[in-house]
């Protein structure tokens, strides 16, 4: 079977590292029975040298954000000329740009595409204009171009087909899949990370993880952290992710006016987040939206339970492993803190164990084995 998957790039985020963990899946199990070419419309990025090393092409565009009409037009002949030359089985498109260039293939491709949608929502509060627009001209044509519409949450259907006229007749539901080798608890990991950062066994430590970007809510999970730190004096946060610095000048400048410099501890996009996951206690998720949040999963596979917002998939990925809070305001992320830390601990013995069921959780729902063969289903029948 020959695959060409076309993402607008491989950088660090949700949609890349599933489409990674997809390949690598495949490849693993059918070696050279599967061909796997990757199209990104900008740089590569991240992934590339991984995803080469376990044999998958991958061939870039070099679009920028700035790109003119014709330039465009010239990169829509090479993604055409591309595909022509290739005649694959099956063309998987991840996200609304890279399902909106595949409006422009002929005609005979058509009932090869499949398009992934990644977001639970846009809006003009947290999104771009274009994007808005590029995800309103794909519903339109929905009923025409791709064979099937993949989603990897309800809320993310529901949202799409109601609002932004989404074909429902071509819907499959496939959620993110997780290998539970990759992300596993490590007392040595663990400590690893507390000594480096010269944190104390008594010290309760707080993560965020993911970009910096206005639907995180970062601001809200600060100012629910500076009312929470005026009564617990050993709880720390530590925040890992693309824009998570003191370059950046907008997060440094809340930290600093609420006084946490010596609270919160920015350490950037960090190449692997095991560590990180098991040095901390608790993963704090506080999105304005939602889809599929990979950082719930990979940290309750450390045996880290998290707070998050009911946003997306998150209730159901933590499904009463964890906690869940109905607003993204800092106030209801300050009682869902003090209730969690409470719980930490005053009863020491029922967090223990709800450590160990986050990991389960995770492992009997979302391997990585049911969504790679959700995929091949969905292509083949």
């Amino acid at each position: 079977m020959k695959i060409i998957h076309i993402i607008n790039s491989l950088k660090k985020g949700g949609a890349e590292g599933n489409l990674y963990r997809l390949c690598k899946f495949h490849k693993k199990k059918y070696k050279k029975k599967i061909d796997i070419t990757i199209v990104t419309l900008i740089k590569t990025g991240y992934y590339n040298p991984e995803l080469k090393k376990i044999g998958v092409n991958i061939f870039s565009l070099n679009m920028n954000e700035k790109i003119n009409f014709f330039d465009f037009i010239k990169k829509l002949y090479k993604l055409r000329q591309l595909i022509e030359k290739s005649n694959p089985d099956i063309i998987q498109s991840w996200m609304y740009h890279s399902n909106f260039m595949t409006l422009f293939l002929p005609k005979i491709f058509y009932k090869r595409i499949f398009w992934n949608i990644r977001h639970s929502q846009l809006n003009l509060r947290i999104s771009k204009k274009l994007t808005i627009f590029i995800s309103i001209i794909c519903g339109l044509l929905s009923k025409f171009v791709p064979k099937k519409i993949i989603y990897c949450s309800e809320k993310s259907l529901n949202f799409h087909q109601n609002k932004h006229f989404y074909f429902k007749n071509k819907t499959v539901l496939i959620e993110n899949g997780y290998d539970h080798n990759t992300y596993f608890p490590s007392k040595y990991k663990r400590l690893k990370f507390r000594k480096k950062n010269k944190i104390k066994n008594s010290d309760i430590i707080l993560g965020y993880a993911g970009r910096y970007a206005k639907q995180k809510n970062i601001p809200s999970i600060l100012y629910a952290f500076f009312k929470l730190v005026r009564n617990c004096k050993d709880v720390y946060l530590y925040m890992a992710g693309n824009g998570i610095n003191i370059q950046n000048t907008k997060l440094k400048n809340i930290i600093y006016d609420l006084n946490l410099e010596d609270r919160v501890f920015l350490i950037d996009q960090q190449k692997n987040l095991l560590e990180f996951y098991n040095g901390i206690d608790l993963l704090i998720l506080a999105s304005h939206s939602e889809s599929f949040s990979n950082v719930l999963a990979e940290s309750m596979l450390c045996c880290t339970p998290a707070l998050s917002t009911n946003e997306g998939c998150s209730k159901k990925i933590i499904n009463n492993r964890g906690f869940v809070i109905n607003d993204s305001n800092y106030l209801s992320i300050f009682n869902g803190l003090k209730k969690t830390i409470k719980m930490m601990k005053n009863n020491k013995k029922n967090f223990k164990i709800l450590k160990t069921q986050s990991r389960t959780q995770i492992k009997n729902n979302f391997s990585i084995e049911k969504m790679a063969n959700s995929y091949l289903k969905s292509w083949v029948f």
